[in-house]
């Protein structure tokens, strides 16, 4: 726990006084996580907070599931259930919501889509966010049916409501030129 407290506190040297996420997970490999703080209401639930993305992937979008739900654990660690798993195993690891979770990442909504761009952002604990509607950049046929792309922006703002992180939905692409720079 050392290593933790001190960062999600925001007592780590780097942090500037405000909570930012802990060593394991700025050294994970291929964004794939997301680390808060969430609000909880006297009896430990959570507090209606859906300008939190943890909040909304969890109780809006319901992307993100516990583990083994069945045994009623309520564990502070939420997962996306993997699409390429079978789906008897992840039904047993996530419930019967893992279906839903899948379709709702897969095919996404405007929401979601912005909200996943957090992922790895930023090292510091977003604690709420706004999205800033952009442009519709393309429209794709998918399984027959019409997917709207948009260039959204997200906003996410640390403890303090400043911010902390900007990410646009569609990422730059950066050309090469034509005349390679070799030593």
């Amino acid at each position: 726990m050392h290593c933790l407290l001190p960062r999600v506190e925001g007592k780590d040297e780097l942090s500037d006084g405000l909570p930012m996420e802990t060593r394991c997970m700025s050294v994970c490999v291929g964004k794939i996580r997301l680390q808060g703080l969430v609000e909880t209401n006297d009896d430990g639930t959570w507090a209606d907070d859906p300008k939190n993305p943890l909040y909304y992937l969890v109780h809006e979008a319901k992307v993100a599931l516990p583990l083994y739900p069945q045994f009623g654990t309520q564990p502070n660690i939420y997962y996306i259930p993997p699409r390429w798993v079978p789906r008897p195993y992840l039904h047993q690891m996530f419930g019967p919501g893992a279906d839903a979770a899948i379709d709702a990442y897969t095919n996404p909504s405007r929401e979601l889509l912005a909200v996943l761009q957090l992922f790895r952002a930023t090292r510091t604990i977003v604690f709420s966010f706004e999205i800033e509607q952009g442009p519709k950049v393309s429209e794709l046929n998918v399984d027959g049916r019409t997917v709207e792309l948009f260039d959204d922006t997200i906003v996410g703002f640390d403890e303090a409501g400043n911010e902390a992180v900007r990410v646009s939905v569609q990422e730059p692409i950066h050309e090469r030129p034509n005349k390679i720079n070799s030593i």
